[in-house]
């Protein structure tokens, strides 16, 4: 095997490499880029998030209506937004099975 063709099948290693780990990190529903506004208000009122099926525990300084407007700016001023999907996982102490799924959706749905 050339060393050229050696070299070049280790970027591309990399590069999915790289890839992989952007799209597995864990994505918060209040984030501008990745905003979920049922999922956002989940998150906020049980401090954390399901990602991956694993709990991502997060504090929230404020309020729901500042992520959202802070959602509205960056998708005015052009951002592209790829909003999280509301998942299913077991919160630490606060549920005893399912998170954000169809259950936990319809229950805390009202506001």
């Amino acid at each position: 095997m050339a060393h050229g063709a050696l070299r070049k099948s280790t970027r591309v290693v990399l590069t999915m490499t790289a890839a992989m780990g952007i799209s597995a990190r864990a994505q918060d529903p209040c984030e501008t880029s990745t905003f979920n506004g049922q999922a956002c208000q989940l998150a906020i009122r049980h401090n954390g998030y399901c990602s991956g099926g694993a709990w991502a525990p997060m504090s929230y300084q404020w309020p729901y209506l500042y992520y959202f407007n802070a959602y509205g700016a960056f998708v005015s001023g052009g951002g592209l937004a790829a909003p999280s999907a509301i998942e299913t996982c077991g919160a630490p102490g606060r549920f005893s099975r399912g998170g954000f799924g169809a259950t936990g959706a319809s229950r805390h749905a009202g506001g």
